[in-house]
């Protein structure tokens, strides 16, 4: 169950844009890719959390421990408000799902019901909550799944009501799209831009899989590694098998895909399934993809609260974070980690497929930031066990070079979307400002911390040096003061 909140975020709204951009082939591409790259991060995670389990999530705890204060007050802010701007990313998926595109009155309308569903769950009995996440979990397993099927029925031929055979799409229109140019300088570029797209199927993914397993198997730190494999495998076999069935059911060329151009679109599944014509059955696939948002939006506001709380826990946070109600619920964090729901409101404004794509252009920087951290504290911890002189029991083999991988990849992502988005064709205000603004954030979190603890620390020492100055002042305050040592 550890994958359960991670399975499906922009899956299938994401997965439609990202095929748009590069077609079948390289959506597959980028999915096996970043499968490869969350396996290294993950394993890193993995390797800390084994060697010392924190139920509050080991990159929250052992980035201050391994790193440094100020890294550690940086990522830890960094990784709630991300998980927080998640909520209204996948309110705003579930929007676009129902093919609520163009802004008006009576979206408002429809963004307040997954809104207070979400809230209403998470003021639940953590018990209760975990018993409907459980529920939740296997609606979306089944909906995943059952798409997969539906796209191998439909590729059988003679199949009544088939829109398409085999693999045709991978031939008519063909397997790469080109992207801004033509040429193989455009069939790159869009492969790119479909790696850059289908990252927020992935974001997040290494920190949550294995804080999952943390708080499951604490007390035998062994399983902690070998669990995250097998997580992964489930979560990357799900992933790679609907990126086939994507490119199999849906052209590249649909304008539906990306709302004609506007933003996320239609899902490559209801875009198939509207061919054929069968009905019902789009109502059927609309109501479950609708239902996995939802579900997710619940976990990441789960998640988003507690990791506010446990900030506040262990001090780098306003104690008032820690207040539970009498069903144990953190009731503060969860209602300041929810008012990041209010971002999906402006779907009432513009068009959802932009909301979609601005929240996606944030929460994938921010998350390749994360992983970036992730690796450089992997990185110390390393160093630190081996300036120890010993070496921990469970090691991954790829380590440290997945470590090396997942640098430098997370820093050129972020390097190369910042490119494409600056072109002519593809220059917007809502593409970029979300994007400066998530690398932006963290750095003035990080440098915020260093000039408030070099503040803080200046003021100990002026007024240590101030008691110790002789002079009359001194002399007044220590006659005054109560001599209560016992030594």
């Amino acid at each position: 169950m550890a994958v359960g909140p991670t399975l499906g975020t922009g899956l299938f709204i994401g997965g439609g844009q990202a095929l748009a951009a590069g077609g079948p082939a390289s959506l597959l591409f980028s999915y096996l890719f970043l499968s490869v790259l969350v396996y290294c991060l993950t394993t890193a995670v993995s390797e800390i959390a084994a060697h010392m389990p924190a139920k509050d999530g080991t990159m929250v705890s052992h980035t201050y421990r391994y790193a440094s204060a100020h890294l550690g007050f940086s990522m830890g802010y960094l990784r709630w408000y991300s998980l927080s701007m998640l909520i209204p990313f996948e309110i705003t998926n579930a929007i676009v799902s129902l093919g609520m595109v163009n802004p008006s009155p009576a979206v408002a309308l429809r963004v307040s019901i997954p809104t207070l569903i979400i809230f209403g769950f998470n003021m639940l009995p953590e018990k209760s909550f975990r018993r409907s996440e459980t529920v939740f979990t296997y609606v979306k397993l089944i909906t995943t799944a059952g798409l997969v099927i539906l796209a191998i029925v439909f590729a059988i031929p003679g199949v009544p009501h088939s829109p398409f055979q085999g693999f045709h799409y991978w031939n008519e229109p063909g397997p790469m799209n080109e992207f801004i140019y033509e040429g193989h300088f455009g069939r790159f570029l869009g492969l790119l831009q479909c790696l850059l797209y289908s990252t927020i199927a992935f974001v997040f993914t290494p920190e949550l899989i294995v804080e999952r397993i943390e708080q499951l198997d604490s007390e035998q730190p062994a399983n902690i590694l070998s669990v995250s494999r097998i997580d992964m495998i489930h979560l990357f076999a799900l992933y790679i098998l609907n990126a086939v069935a994507m490119g199999m059911i849906s052209p590249f060329n649909d304008p539906l895909l990306t709302n004609h151009g506007v933003g996320a679109g239609t899902s490559p599944y209801l875009v198939a399934i509207n061919r054929s014509g069968i009905p019902v059955l789009p109502v059927i696939v609309t109501a479950l993809i609708f239902l996995s948002s939802v579900a997710s939006g619940r976990s990441f506001l789960f998640t988003s609260s507690r990791t506010l709380y446990s900030l506040a826990e262990a001090g780098h946070a306003p104690a008032l974070f820690k207040r539970r109600n009498r069903w144990d619920v953190p009731y503060v964090a969860v209602i300041t980690s929810a008012l990041f729901s209010g971002f999906a409101y402006f779907s009432a404004m513009t068009s959802s497929s932009i909301v979609f794509n601005s929240l996606m252009y944030f929460i994938t920087t921010s998350g390749c930031i994360s992983w970036v951290g992730t690796c450089i504290v992997y990185l110390y911890f390393r160093r630190r066990t081996e300036a120890l002189g010993f070496t921990p029991v469970h090691r991954a083999r790829i380590q440290p070079y997945g470590a090396y991988f997942g640098i430098v990849t997370c820093t050129l992502l972020p390097i190369a979307n910042s490119l494409i988005i600056a072109a002519p064709s593809q220059l917007a205000a809502s593409k970029l400002l979300p994007f400066y603004i998530g690398i932006s954030s963290f750095f003035l979190l990080y440098f915020g911390h260093h000039v408030g603890s070099a503040v803080m620390g200046r003021r100990a020492r002026m007024k240590e040096t101030s008691i110790e100055e002789p002079g009359d002042w001194g002399v007044e305050l220590s006659s005054t003061m109560p001599n209560d040592r016992t030594d």
